[in-house]
């Protein structure tokens, strides 16, 4: 950048234009895989989620949890096999990408204008499935792990007999166990209560009913509990407990209870909506198709490599507060770094790509950076980097930037931008992230996997739940440290006199 902007750039280092075939092997292994995971496995995991938080036992319920399962198996074996078979470093992807997209140009490299611009499905896609995909993960392993599926054989029975919930009183109190003192210390207990006789019997003598329960407080002789029965069965038993919404549950065979099932259900929406309507508001990749005209602005420019922008508003004043605003606004940008043609600017052009990578597969390719004056989304102006060879790369510029470099950077020739237009393609750069995959991070998400079908497929309420949750929680994280790790490991070891 020049001493006029305030900001700083940190390069890296550009491959030799020769090298880019070396990383661009034949074939978009992983392209397809990763789009049909990209929709599946969300779509996958929503309905898991929604099927274990509201449908009590039956046949819908467990046909929509396993279809769901064997969607996200499917999804993670897709995955492997793009990752066992095709896969490859990002630069290998991105190189492919490049080369995919270039072929829409058949040779021209002619710098006219495109007539019409693409929008980006496909990566604002991806990008919502992810932020879609990672709260209800969270969501699905919390309530697997308080999740009490076990309602006891006898409350199958009476659910198939059709029961009927009401207030008992307790006629004897057997084994009780508290946590705590006092008469509000949980409890649970064995407890008894005289259900109505069969129909057709005579006297008045109820029949007695024992049930174990663990309830919110010591309850006494006399007392009165919720009790779901069969009227006139009574030797099918009941179920019972101090709270009508577990008594229910129990009968309706739900894993969690009727107001926990809302309550975590709308953390997760509340949080889900929060991350897509943020992304929505400042994701620079996301726009539709649109027409290109003369309103336009278009610069000559050429890739230099990736690096670091750091965007600062202009020093003004010297106050404390002034100085606060000014950090508080400043921010660091990966981005592409352009050369613009006929001036000594660059330009920083960032989005959602690793750039470093972009920078070293897109180094030395020249061709037209453009955008509307009134297409902005924040801090940034919507920009696109059209490639001689055809390609169509969305991202955004700094305001600030591009208002001066405008003002600064001679336009290219009107009239060689003028006519029918070119034909351009969208360069996906992400298309293939499937093959990207690390192995650590493959191995967390099987371990996941296998975590989440052992606490659907056992239907305990044992302690282990909490313990097999937390380790499903942990286990990509883990995989995420592991991968930093050896990375780190293998940059030491490429930045130590005489490695390899």
């Amino acid at each position: 950048m020049t001493g006029e902007q305030p900001s700083e750039v940190t390069l890296s280092k550009p491959v030799r234009p020769g090298d880019q075939e070396q990383l661009a092997p034949d074939g978009a292994a992983g392209a397809r895989s990763g789009r049909w995971v990209s929709v599946a496995a969300p779509l996958a995991l929503v309905a898991l989620t929604a099927a274990w938080l509201f449908l009590g036992a039956g046949t819908l319920r467990t046909a929509v949890i396993w279809l769901a399962f064997g969607v996200l198996a499917l999804c993670l074996g897709a995955v492997g096999v793009s990752v066992l078979r095709a896969g490859a470093a990002r630069d290998r992807t991105y190189a492919r990408a490049v080369r995919a997209a270039s072929s829409a140009s058949e040779g021209d490299r002619s710098a006219a204008l495109p007539a019409r611009l693409h929008g980006t499905p496909w990566p604002s896609l991806r990008a919502v499935g992810l932020l879609v995909a990672l709260p209800t993960l969270v969501c699905l392993w919390i309530v697997l792990a308080a999740a009490e599926p076990d309602s006891g054989s006898r409350a199958a029975a009476l659910r198939e007999a059709g029961t009927v919930t009401g207030t008992f009183r307790i006629a004897a109190i057997e084994h009780e166990v508290t946590e705590g003192r006092g008469r509000h210390a949980d409890a649970t207990a064995q407890y008894t209560v005289l259900l109505p006789p069969a129909n057709g019997q005579r006297g008045g003598r109820g029949v007695p009913a024992s049930f174990t329960a663990a309830t919110e407080r010591r309850h006494e002789v006399g007392g009165t509990l919720y009790v779901g029965h069969v009227p006139g069965h009574p030797e099918l038993g009941a179920v019972g407990d101090d709270q009508r919404a577990e008594v229910e549950r129990k009968l309706s065979g739900r894993a969690v209870e009727a107001s926990v099932s809302w309550v975590a259900a709308g953390f997760w929406i509340l949080v889900t909506l929060a991350l897509c309507a943020g992304w929505w508001r400042v994701g620079v990749t996301r726009r539709g198709a649109r027409s290109t005209g003369g309103d336009w602005v278009a610069l000559r420019v050429r890739v230099t490599g990736g690096g670091k922008h750091t965007d600062a508003p202009p020093a003004e004043g010297t106050d404390q507060a002034t100085a606060r605003e000014r950090r508080d606004s400043t921010r660091q940008l990966k981005c592409l770094l352009l050369a613009v043609d006929g001036t000594d600017r660059t330009v920083p052009f960032h989005g959602e790509l690793s750039s470093t990578v972009a920078g070293t597969v897109l180094s030395g390719a020249s061709g037209l950076l453009m955008w509307h004056p009134q297409r902005r989304r924040g801090k940034d102006m919507l920009a696109e980097l059209i490639g001689d060879d055809g390609w169509q790369l969305p991202g955004a510029v700094p305001v600030r930037v591009a208002e001066e470099v405008a003002a600064d950077a001679p336009g290219p020739d009107r009239a060689a931008l003028s006519g029918t237009g070119r034909q351009v393609r969208l360069l996906d750069l992400g298309a293939a992230w499937s093959a990207t995959v690390p192995k650590p991070v493959l191995a967390g998400l099987v371990c996941s996997l296998a975590i989440t079908g052992a606490l659907l497929a056992v239907p305990d309420n044992g302690a282990w739940r909490l313990w097999a949750g937390a380790a499903g929680l942990l286990a990509p994280l883990v995989a995420l440290l592991v991968r930093a790790s050896l990375a780190d490991e293998g940059s030491a070891d490429g930045a130590a006199p005489g490695g390899d």
